[in-house]
């Protein structure tokens, strides 16, 4: 059922992969943007794991999900859809990153990086909508948008990561994703 209100095409490109489909907690680590490398300490270490996502996974984990990715270019686009009652997405949406962690710093192998993180609420999309920027000081090749919606029944995310990410191009692409989604996912609860 969420497979199907997936996107299937990024800007004419098709998918990289089939998507995947299981619980929420099994299918967003292979697609939910910058992935962190083992051994990878983070600064304040408040910051790693989901608070940097602008969303609280906790009530999500077992619900049903699906998600697909694109190479699109330099980018790599993640969609991600949670099938989840409305006061569970609701939840999940008032989730915040926290103040100390607007900027944060990641070190791998030696290598530090700082991130400054923002997030901004979006009108227009869903029930509610936040776009969450987390970017690479320094550099734009590390640069992540994404958008977090809730819609009626569901939550989603989409995701841009790369050189020519930005506010304008999540936006498009959750508009799009959203709009395909509730149609999909409304048409498949009447048949």
């Amino acid at each position: 059922m969420l497979k199907g209100a997936l996107l299937t095409h990024v800007n004419g490109v098709i998918a990289a992969a089939p998507a995947s489909s299981g619980k929420y907690g099994s299918v967003s680590q292979a697609s939910t943007g910058k992935q962190v490398a083992a051994g990878t300490q983070v600064t304040p270490k408040a910051c790693s794991g989901s608070a940097t996502r602008g969303f609280d996974p906790t009530g999500l984990a077992a619900d049903p999900a699906a998600a697909v990715t694109f190479q699109v270019g330099a980018n790599g686009v993640s969609e991600v859809l949670i099938a989840a009652s409305a006061k569970a997405a609701a939840t999940a949406f008032a989730g915040r990153v926290p103040a100390a962690c607007t900027r944060y710093q990641e070190k791998v192998a030696g290598k530090t990086r700082t991130y400054l993180v923002k997030e901004q609420p979006v009108a227009g999309v869903g029930v509610q909508a936040k776009a969450l920027n987390v970017q690479a000081v320094g550099t734009a090749s590390d640069d992540q948008w994404s958008l977090i919606y809730q819609g009626g029944n569901f939550f989603g995310t989409v995701t841009v990561v790369g050189p020519n990410a930005s506010q304008e191009a999540v936006q498009e692409l959750g508009e799009q994703a959203y709009a395909f989604a509730a149609k999909t996912l409304s048409s498949q609860q009447r048949a």
